[in-house]
């Protein structure tokens, strides 16, 4: 069964692929809600512009393209997985302040969520190879 499916879906990096879609997923949220942020109030334009959601998408769609390219290049992988993390970790810490803030129970869930996704990352980052031996 197994050999089946791989000779269905030839994937060699399944979890970047779901990463990468969880990405373009959070990338869409943000650019279709122009009113996601609210605080802190200086930094409500920047935080709303589609370019946040924008570089959501690039990275997920860059991870997507890794995972299904044949030229794997590790360097790019390491980048790109710690690109995530920080996006991720930045995105988390927003929905907790949010939820602080405004009291509101979905922004707690979001929050746990991507730090869910964190660290479906870290385990990515820490299963990857370091080095070109």
């Amino acid at each position: 069964m197994k050999n089946k499916l791989k000779s269905i879906f030839p994937l060699s990096h399944p979890q970047h692929i779901i990463l990468g879609l969880a990405l373009i997923g959070i990338g869409l949220i943000l650019i279709c809600n122009d009113y996601y942020f609210f605080w802190p109030p200086f930094a409500v334009g920047f935080l709303n512009d589609d370019l946040v959601g924008g570089i959501f998408i690039a990275i997920g769609v860059c991870l997507f393209k890794w995972a299904v390219s044949n030229k794997n290049k590790i360097a790019a992988n390491r980048n790109l997985l710690v690109c995530t993390a920080g996006l991720l970790a930045f995105g988390a810490t927003a929905e907790f302040c949010h939820a602080d803030v405004s009291g509101q129970p979905h922004m707690i869930t979001a929050g746990f969520l991507e730090v869910i996704i964190l660290l479906f990352d870290f385990s990515i980052i820490s299963k990857s190879k370091k080095h070109n031996y």
